[in-house]
């Protein structure tokens, strides 16, 4: 055999076991492999609260996150008796998502405006790719509205930021969910659209109860295309809503202990005022893929106070 047809016989031979060795598969880098690597996640009211820790928590598990707030503390004038986040507070919520490796993008509009919702969910396809995962967070409380006495201007802004708001939120961001795999929709509601809630703020309550039944038409309209919606209900969680607005403004307790003893006393596990991690935990799962086949439900975090309910 000459040595041009060694060399032909070789090669041959080095081509046939090479094919039969396995291509290794692309390396994926940690963010890819975390449970929500890739996605991305849009978060109304991410300032501060329930909306922060939300927005954080969707980061360290991998998805990019934009954060909307309205980011000024007078924005409801004397609606409520408690100042909302600020500037600074939307700026640290940012620092804090991209200290976890993602993608930030700050957002400062208000769920009241259509408008500037649609342009927001525009916003956030265009520079961070799309839309997976829409939280739809921002709410109030009220100053006092009882029956006998209601300002019609306190009605007015707690529906039309809690309900309305989120409407105009779901609007803003259905184009996104609708191009994304599975996209998820999880509204915040609370413990208070189970039950009457409380006799000093109706406006509250009952655009809480609106909630649901917005999360319930959504999911069945949102469903064939894929989409999930669910909401979370919480019990008390430590937020300047629930410290300044609930029980300092609406119940006249200003200590922290007199806070936490109130909130114990309503609750029937001894867990007393949540952290909102606690709900941010809950979101995430919801968002995750475990929760695939979830849709048109609420999850109460309430400390057990939903075994009080009948729905």
């Amino acid at each position: 055999m000459s040595p041009v047809d060694r060399r032909a016989v070789l090669s041959a031979t080095l081509a046939g076991v090479a094919a039969t060795i396995p291509v290794a598969a692309t390396a994926q880098t940690p963010r890819e492999q975390s449970p929500l690597g890739g996605k991305v996640a849009f978060v109304t009211g991410a300032a501060r609260g329930i909306g922060r820790a939300t927005a954080v928590e969707l980061a360290r598990r991998g998805a990019d996150v934009a954060l909307l707030d309205i980011a000024e503390p007078q924005a409801t004038g004397s609606a409520t008796a408690y100042q909302l986040a600020g500037a600074d507070d939307l700026r640290e919520a940012e620092r804090l998502v991209r200290a976890e490796g993602v993608r930030a993008l700050p957002i400062v509009a208000d769920v009241r405006d259509l408008a500037a919702m649609r342009a927001a969910g525009e916003r956030t396809v265009a520079e961070l790719g799309g839309i997976d995962i829409a939280v739809l967070n921002a709410g109030i409380w009220g100053t006092p509205d009882t029956v006998d006495e209601m300002d019609s201007n306190v009605w007015r802004d707690v529906i039309d930021i809690n309900l309305i708001g989120a409407m105009n939120s779901a609007q803003g961001v259905l184009a996104g969910l609708r191009r994304s795999d599975g996209g998820r929709m999880v509204i915040i509601s609370s413990v208070s659209a189970q039950t009457g809630g409380s006799a000093d703020s109706i406006a509250y309550n009952a655009s809480k109860w609106g909630v649901t039944g917005l999360m319930k038409s959504l999911a069945l309209a949102l469903g064939p295309d894929g989409v999930r919606v669910n909401a979370v209900a919480p019990g008390p969680v430590d937020t300047v809503l629930l410290r300044d607005g609930v029980l300092r403004g609406s119940r006249g307790l200003s200590s922290s202990e007199a806070q936490e003893q109130s909130v114990r006393e309503g609750q029937p596990l001894p867990v007393g005022i949540m952290e909102p991690q606690a709900i941010a935990d809950t979101v995430a799962f919801l968002a995750g893929p475990e929760a695939a086949n979830i849709s048109g439900t609420t999850i109460d975090v309430n400390a057990g106070s939903s075994a009080n309910t009948s729905v």
